[in-house]
Formats: structure tokens, C-alpha cells, sequence
């Protein structure tokens, strides 16, 4: 009888955390109910604790940089609110920052979700940055290069973290689903 989807996706993470790899968790629940690409994905953005260990530093100093993000995103949004009204500024200020707040503590808790959304975020705010070059070609240039930089930065914690996870995707070769351990 197959199990549930969400029977599955903790089993996992159980044989996971047990320290099973992730060739033998796959083959173990592999049509159980759940679509191959969905248990693959499951295994895949499983933190290692070895790896998170290993990659710690790196953890940090993402969280260290989102926490500044935050404090920009304040301000940002404080100048923003102070033209809409009188209690504007704080909403948009709050609102604003909660954004790379919620980056921070998803990097924090291992969220393999959170690394593939901020390089989205990322490559989705490209365009507005290009808009400037027009107008102002060093502060476009700039805020580029800064962007360039932190979106490659998360990608390679994103990598070490989670090896088996490609951008979007479970790593996958020959049309079949590979595993590192």
C-alpha cells in the first residue's frame, strides 16, 4: 500500500538523518508514491549536518550580509513611507526589511529553498539595475558588481550545502537521479 506524500518526504529525512545516503534512500522509497523528481528533491535539499558543520563560516557570513540588507531595507523603505504619510514610514519600513529578515533565518535553518529564491530575487532585480545604466552608469555598474558577487557567493554556499541540488532542480545524470553519498 503506498504511503502519503508526507510519510514519505519524513522518512527521508529519517533514513537520512540515520546517515543512510541518498543512492539507497531513493531506491528504498522510490515509487511509493510520491514522483521520482519530488523524492529526489526531498533528498537532495537535505542539510547534511557534516556539510552545514563544514560550511558554517560561509552560513554566517550570508546571514551577516542579510542582516545588513535588512538595516538598508529599513531605511529604504522609511524614505519611501515618509512621502505616503504620516505612519507610512514605519509599515514600509517593517515591511521592507522583512524580506532579507526572512533570507537570514531561512539561511540559518538550512532552507535549500532559500538559496534557489534569492538568486531568483536576484536575477529578477538585474533588470531594474540595467535600467539605470542610462542615467547613471557607475551606480548601475556598481550595484551590478555587488549583486553579481552576492548571488554567486549564495549559489556556492547553496553548492556546498546542498550538493546534490542543481539550480531548480535535483541533480540528474543520464536521465537518472544522482546522489554524493
Amino acid at each position: 500500500m503506498p504511503m502519503e506524500k508526507s510519510e514519505i518526504k519524513q522518512r527521508a529525512r529519517e533514513l537520512l538523518a540515520a546517515g543512510q545516503g541518498g543512492t539507497a534512500t531513493f531506491a528504498q522509497l522510490s515509487g511509493q508514491g510520491l514522483k521520482d523528481k519530488q523524492l529526489a528533491t526531498v533528498i537532495a535539499s537535505y542539510a547534511d549536518p557534516v556539510l552545514t558543520e563544514a560550511h558554517r563560516g560561509k552560513v554566517r557570513v550570508l546571514i551577516v550580509i542579510m542582516l545588513i540588507q535588512v538595516i538598508f531595507a529599513f531605511f529604504v523603505g522609511y524614505g519611501i513611507g515618509y512621502k505616503i504619510g504620516p505612519n507610512a514610514p514605519w509599515i514600509a519600513s517593517a515591511l521592507m526589511a522583512l524580506v532579507p529578515l526572512a533570507f537570514a533565518w531561512a539561511f540559518y535553518a538550512n532552507k535549500a529553498v532559500a538559496y534557489e529564491a534569492y538568486v531568483l530575487l536576484s536575477i529578477l532585480g538585474v533588470a531594474r539595475t540595467l535600467d539605470g545604466f542610462v542615467t547613471a552608469p557607475l551606480n548601475a555598474a556598481t550595484g551590478l558588481a555587488i549583486s553579481v558577487a552576492l548571488c554567486s557567493f549564495v549559489l556556492y554556499v547553496q553548492f556546498k550545502i546542498f550538493p546534490d541540488l542543481l539550480f531548480l532542480s535535483p541533480k540528474k545524470v543520464a536521465g537518472k537521479f544522482v546522489f554524493s553519498n
